[in-house]
């Protein structure tokens, strides 16, 4: 066999060898990239919802996004309304980024009376000691609420916009997170157990 043919052949057996390596390393990439920005993505999802259903109540008063006043409050967990998560608190910020990007005005609720600076910490102004806040009043057109439903493989969001003045519901949308190994540590408590996770973890199925 010709020198050249034979190397050939080496050639293609290490590329036949290799190839399904490559594939699951393909594949792993693959799937954690589908892992990423989920709650970004419910949030744009719920965020039109929320949006398209306001335009149509502006639309015979002529009003524009611009002179809607928004604030934003957290999620909480359906069966109690006293508890949330990290992954509810990070649901709020992507909600407010939309709404901010649509023209909106927001209101920050958690703006202190003053800057606090600490030494090796930082400056910080945002605070939920109600005792350091610049008002405890909302004066907003509408205010953003929420609720969300954990099951073994998604967390379910439930969000509206309320009429500040009233009880009256603007808007409402829903969205679904699915749970990843990325996502599950955002439905920790503080204390870092997880009574609102689901009991058993789950994964994306490949495509």
């Amino acid at each position: 066999m010709p020198f050249r043919h034979i190397v050939f052949s080496i050639i293609a057996t290490l590329l036949l060898c290799t190839a399904p390596a490559h594939a699951g390393l393909l594949d792993s990439l693959t799937s954690e990239s589908q892992t990423i920005g989920f709650v970004p993505k419910t949030a744009d999802n719920i965020g039109k919802q929320l949006d398209d259903q306001m335009m149509r109540i502006l639309a015979p008063s002529e009003m524009t996004r611009d002179q809607i006043s928004i604030a934003c409050t957290v999620p909480v967990w359906l069966d109690n309304l006293q508890r949330t998560s990290p992954l509810a608190r990070q649901m709020t910020e992507e909600l407010a980024r939309y709404f901010k990007e649509c023209g909106y005005r927001l209101e920050e609720l958690r703006k202190g009376d003053e800057i606090l600076m600490t030494p090796e910490r930082g400056e910080f102004l945002l605070t939920r000691d109600t005792k350091k806040l610049l008002s405890r009043d909302v004066n907003t057109h509408a205010v953003l609420v929420g609720t969300y439903t954990v099951t073994d493989r998604s967390v379910r969001f439930n969000m509206r916009l309320i009429h500040t003045p009233s009880r009256e519901v603007l808007a409402a949308g829903s969205g679904t997170v699915p749970v990843t190994d990325e996502l599950l540590p955002l439905l920790r408590d503080k204390s870092g157990s997880q009574p609102l996770a689901p009991s058993v973890q789950t994964k994306l199925p490949r495509n």
